[in-house]
């Protein structure tokens, strides 16, 4: 669903590089830091609305319940409300792992591909001696994709959440975000679980964009 956010992104550049087109003949692509730099915020700005506009579309959510449905079939436990509830305890459950180092919990709960990811950035994080804190104020959670596969369903999960990490080294001393400022987050994470498998929920691929 990001697909018109990416357009959306790319007709800004392009638009730069017509206007100096008009300069002259002899054409210098050259986006400097700066002008990327307005094109992101730009891009994170809109991104968050236009996915808000998006599933609450009455075609978005017709789509959405009958995957509902057809996803009831292969798993008849499932249910929407509960499931977003047991997202968002997953989600507090994982970055509070992933703050304290508990790699137990996130071997549980994440693929093993995404396992290495964060245990790679535990690990870097360790080396630097240092310690991080995050903290999480839930505002909407929703479905945004639910995918079928032949042994599968992955479903993708939006957070908009108030977030604050901070990053502090052995005196406690932050560079990032000394005064533990929130900022407004959207996550997007993909949760996946096998058919006929008595095994939970596992989150297989994380993204966010942070909103203005």
């Amino acid at each position: 669903m990001f697909l018109y956010i990416l357009i959306i992104l790319t007709l800004l550049i392009f638009y730069k590089l017509f206007r100096e087109f008009g300069k002259t003949k002899n054409i210098v692509i050259n986006v400097n830091a700066e002008e990327m730099g307005k094109l992101v915020k730009t891009f994170q700005s809109i991104a968050p609305e236009k996915i808000k506009k998006a599933i609450e579309t009455p075609k978005f959510q017709n789509k959405l319940n009958s995957d509902i449905s057809k996803l009831k079939e292969k798993i008849p436990t499932f249910a929407p409300a509960a499931f977003l509830k047991k997202a968002e305890e997953m989600f507090d459950a994982i970055f509070d792992a992933f703050a304290n180092s508990n790699h137990k919990i996130l071997k549980s709960m994440l693929t093993e591909s995404l396992y290495k990811s964060f245990s790679a950035q535990i690990q870097k994080r360790e080396i630097g001696n240092l310690r991080q804190e995050i903290s999480i104020k839930h505002k909407k959670t929703v479905i945004d994709k639910i995918q079928l596969l032949t042994n599968k369903a992955k479903l993708t999960i939006l957070f908009d959440v108030s977030q604050m990490n901070v990053m502090l080294n052995s005196e406690g001393i932050s560079f990032d975000n000394p005064q533990k400022l929130y900022r407004n987050v959207l996550h997007n994470w993909v949760f996946e679980k096998k058919f006929n498998s008595k095994e939970d929920w596992i989150l297989s691929k994380t993204s966010s964009i942070e909103r203005q």
